[in-house]
């Protein structure tokens, strides 16, 4: 019973660090938080949906789509209410895409209603027990939240683009004089982060083989903890405090109650930020003063 709570939390888990991660990034190169990522994500499980569901399309289909739509989106919002808002006032940007995901979810109910829709099964009929039962859906979840996360490693570790990346999240300015093109990578960087939630929205519909027009705020807030709790700015820490939280909120769900599982979040998050202000893997102090 326990290590299959523990495997269910780390599903969990797993969905919530690309969304996560999408947040960090857009944090290390503008110092801002993009609160539109969790309806960006909404928006992709729908469409995801609708293409699975309506057109018969298989999921590699949907989830190919839900990335592009999720990268075009994200791109949307960069121009929206960080290109287009004075960076004279840091909050602007900030509320802009707030306003901007609220909207997202208003277009989403008029044109596709306010229910839940399906997300069908993948890989129905497979499933591995060996000490836990392990359905086909669950190892593509696993899988494919696995691959993304080490290419995206990789991809920063590895690659020009990923080194420059890097840069403009230590200092914009220095890199910018160094010849870098920082507003080409902060487009970069806002189209991984959509990205990494597009494919974290059609998974976790995936997961519950349903999807909420109205889950995008709850997702971006559940983002918001996982990066407070693991560091602003630090992917290692955004990957382990959001498999921390997903197995806390499973564990919390099994042995004690569903109506508790978001107090005792609460109560780790706050005990971490006494104990420790810029979270358990906090990049460093100049982060939190400027977000």
């Amino acid at each position: 019973m326990l290590t299959q709570q523990l495997f269910n939390g780390l599903l969990l888990g797993a969905t919530y660090s690309l969304v996560a991660l999408g947040f960090n990034l857009v944090v290390g190169a503008m110092d801002r938080l993009n609160f539109a990522l969790g309806e960006t994500g909404m928006v992709c499980a729908i469409v995801g949906s609708i293409v699975m569901v309506d057109t018969t399309l298989p999921f590699g289909v949907a989830f190919a789509v839900a990335l592009v739509l999720g990268g075009l989106l994200s791109v949307l919002v960069y121009v929206v209410s960080f290109k287009l808002v004075n960076s004279a006032y840091p909050t602007a940007s900030i509320l802009s895409s707030l306003g901007v995901g609220v909207l997202m979810t208003a277009l989403v109910t008029k044109f596709f209603g306010s229910d839940q829709r399906v997300v069908p099964d993948v890989l129905a009929g497979v499933q591995w027990t060996v000490g836990i039962t392990i359905t086909g859906a669950q190892l593509v979840i696993l899988g494919l939240s696995l691959v993304m996360t080490v290419a995206l490693y990789v991809f920063l570790e590895k690659t020009m683009w990923g080194t420059a990346i890097r840069g403009v999240s230590d200092d914009a300015q220095m890199t910018g004089l160094m010849g870098v093109p920082v507003q080409k990578v902060i487009l970069l960087t806002f189209t991984l982060a959509g990205m990494l939630a597009g494919a974290a929205g059609l998974l976790t519909g995936l997961a519950y083989h349903t999807v909420s027009p109205f889950q995008g705020f709850s997702t971006t807030l559940v983002a918001l903890i996982v990066i407070v709790l693991g560091g602003l700015g630090s992917v290692t820490g955004g990957v382990i405090a959001a498999l921390a939280i997903g197995i806390v909120e499973t564990l919390s769900v099994a042995y004690l109650s569903a109506t508790l599982r978001d107090l005792v979040v609460y109560v780790l998050v706050a005990v971490v930020l006494i104990t420790r202000p810029q979270g358990l893997f906090g990049r460093n102090a100049g982060v939190l003063e400027r977000v």
